[in-house]
């Protein structure tokens, strides 16, 4: 009732108010109680009487001495409830009166205390004979409360029995009518010689059921062991409740009860905790024999990675690629339009058309001019393939013609990074954290972007055109919104920074849900995060998180159907827990140091695990993984998707070779229906 006592105390004033200037019989005409409204004369009560005295007998006065201080702070509130323009002058006296009349404990107590000093010729202590009425009153206020307020208050009494076993009801019948106290007319009289006068119809209808369940319950009590559990279940019944008292017997017990765990809502309960399990060898054998006729075949969907991938192990193609770049950073191999694979080779470029098996050489690069980093072909043209050099070179071929249509040269010479397409428009990162655009009809760039601080590895246009991703060395991600114009620059950047704790390169737009980004984190980190880019607020995590303690290479989303391709190379084991990141080391630590010891032994210890080197499929948006197989003997390098959608190229520098895998599959065309629409034309 804390968060509801102003309002509730409200309430109670306005209501008590209105209901007496309308002459209800809500508060009745004060007799003996306007001698309590003096002060001087409650004084002088309490001199002369000083305290109750709690006899033995009869039972109910030992219950009354329990609880005689709620009957007593009852009685110093009495000047409240027989002039309520007090209220003004003393509010805490009035919080009294509210706590007297919504107590359950005092509408307990208060008919012990009736039939104890009525026996024992104690009725002065009694205040008033109003004061039942008085209260009666306010526990309808109580009541009014709590169907405001959700069950603020308690307007209900509970039912205490006596020490003797017997209830109120037989206590006063033994007193006789002499124990009555007279009242006021009323619609509804209250009489002490009858305690469930106090209560409503169906409160004492609820005391009623509660006795005669109590008495049918000892009955019929079976045998109960040292821990209060029946000791017989029968496997065709539901279980019996672990306790075998019953606690339904008020709604301020049951309340108790449900906090404790004792009581609960369900009348039946299929599990029996009373018996130990099963160690049947025999019945477990029919159980699963049974639960295996029951269960229903699980279904491949035909475009799932489990389908085919899952079904067939195995590559569909392997080619040969000497020379590949050994930096795991690199992008030496990329997928046509015209299905055609190209692979970077030192310093030689060869591409092949799948469909007639022919191999091109399309270009070298001459002496000191590096070596080449990155390779990617133009959706929109796909005649046309970018190279990037280590020496910060980038060059534009056309396979048709065999030529180079188009150059750029960064004037800092420094390494080339991600690449990626967008129409016309190249998105080029470079070693010094630079983010360049180029378009393949200009021959100078037309923007340039300066936000991280580290080597640009990752970059991913979105499937639209609208957005453009970057990542770098320490593990920053950026969204650019490219909505207004192509010509990017640092105030462009779409929100704030998704900061990881490992360099990223891994990359992958969501064709199918657009607003979805994944990414792929090295070591020491070795996780995939997938954001949504419209709801993730700013400086916070990912919405979906893989951890894999193994570092991601490549990511791919399938067009056909909701499951994310990965790529691994090393795993490992973290020693300083799951989420401990590897340090960075400061320059002036020796390798001999006792700190770069300390450090080291810190450092995640490398381990093979079912994901090293591996090519994996995780279905969305469970992240259950789906398929995953071992694509080579060392680090996979990168991956490419085909134009299909259905196949996947991998490369590996170790090995030194290319392989294809079909991972998914095409939906098949349903039949269209024919439609009343098709019959007519509209002129």
């Amino acid at each position: 009732m804390a968060p509801y006592a102003p309002l509730a105390l409200f309430l109670a004033v306005l209501s008590s108010l209105v209901l007496s200037a309308l002459g209800s019989p809500f508060l009745p005409v004060p007799t003996q109680l306007s001698r309590l409204s003096r002060p001087g004369a409650a004084v002088a009560r309490r001199q002369d009487d000083a305290q109750p005295v709690f006899p033995e007998q009869p039972p109910s006065c030992p219950i009354c001495a329990q609880n005689f201080g709620s009957i007593d702070s009852c009685a110093q509130a009495a000047p409240v409830l027989a002039n309520f323009s007090m209220i003004i002058f003393n509010p805490g006296a009035f919080i009294d009166v509210i706590k007297c009349a919504c107590a359950d404990t005092f509408q307990s107590a208060y008919p012990q205390c009736v039939d104890c000093f009525t026996q024992t010729n104690q009725t002065q202590f009694l205040n008033s004979d109003n004061l039942p009425s008085v209260v009666e009153g306010l526990r309808n206020v109580c009541a009014l409360e709590s169907t405001l307020l959700g069950g603020a208050a308690t307007a209900d009494g509970e039912f205490t029995p006596t020490s003797s076993g017997k209830s109120m009801n037989d206590n006063n019948a033994i007193a006789g009518p002499s124990c009555a106290t007279p009242a006021p007319s009323r619609k509804r009289a209250w009489v002490p010689g009858s305690v469930t006068n106090m209560y409503s119809a169906a409160k004492r209808r609820r005391m009623s059921f509660a006795d005669d369940v109590d008495r049918d319950f000892r009955a019929r009590t079976p045998e109960v062991e040292a821990g209060g559990k029946v000791n017989v279940a029968d496997r065709f019944i539901s279980a019996p409740k672990d306790n075998i008292i019953p606690l339904q017997t008020t709604p301020r017990t049951q309340r108790i009860a449900k906090v404790f765990g004792l009581a609960d809502e369900r009348v039946l309960k299929y599990t029996d905790t009373n018996l130990e399990p099963s160690t049947n060898s025999f019945l477990g054998r029919h159980r699963f024999n049974y639960y295996q006729l029951l269960k229903k075949p699980h279904k491949v969907p035909p475009t799932s990675a489990e389908a085919h991938l899952g079904a067939r192990k195995q590559f569909v193609l392997a080619l040969d690629g000497p020379g590949i770049p050994s930096d795991l950073f690199a992008y030496p191999i990329s997928w046509s339009a015209r299905n055609s694979i190209a692979v970077a080779c030192g310093k030689d470029v060869y591409y092949q058309n799948l469909d007639t098996r022919a191999i091109s050489h399309l270009f070298k690069l001459p002496p000191n001019r590096g070596k080449l980093i990155t390779i990617e072909w133009s959706p929109k043209e796909p005649n046309l393939l970018a190279a990037g050099t280590s020496n910060g070179d980038i060059q534009l071929w056309d396979t048709d013609t065999t030529k180079q249509v188009m150059g750029w040269q960064e004037e800092a010479f420094v390494d080339v990074g991600g690449m990626s397409w967008c129409d016309r428009t190249l998105a080029v990162g470079l070693g010094d954290g630079a983010i360049m655009l180029y378009d393949n009809r200009r021959p100078y760039p037309i923007g340039r972007i300066e936000s991280h601080k580290d080597k640009v590895h990752g970059l991913r246009w979105r499937h639209d055109g609208t957005y453009l991703a970057s990542s770098d060395q320490q593990g920053v991600v950026q969204i650019w919104d490219a909505r207004a114009s192509k010509s990017l620059s640092a105030g462009d950047r779409w929100r704030s920074k998704m900061k990881h704790n490992a360099p990223v390169k891994a990359l992958a737009w969501c064709p199918w849900k657009p607003e979805l980004l994944a990414t792929g984190t090295m070591y020491p980190d070795g996780k995939i995060r997938i954001w949504n880019i419209n709801t993730t607020p700013a400086a916070a995590p990912a919405t979906q998180l893989i951890t894999l303690n193994t570092s991601v290479t490549s990511l791919l989303w399938s067009p056909h159907s909701k499951e994310l391709l990965s790529t691994h190379g090393m795993s490992w084991q973290p020693r300083a827990g799951a989420s401990e990141s590897c340090p960075d080391f400061p320059h002036d630590v020796g390798p001999n140091s006792r700190a770069r010891r300390a450090r080291d032994r810190e450092r995640p210890a490398s381990v093979k695990t079912p994901l090293t080197n591996s090519l994996t499929v995780h279905a969305y948006p469970s992240l259950r993984r789906v398929v995953s197989v071992p694509a080579h003997t060392g680090a996979v390098g990168h991956s490419c998707l085909g134009p299909d959608g259905t196949k996947v190229f991998t490369i590996c520098p170790v090995e030194e070779a290319m392989k294809m895998w079909q991972v998914w599959g095409v939906a098949e065309a349903g039949e269209r229906r024919e439609s009343v629409f098709d019959k007519c034309t509209i002129r």
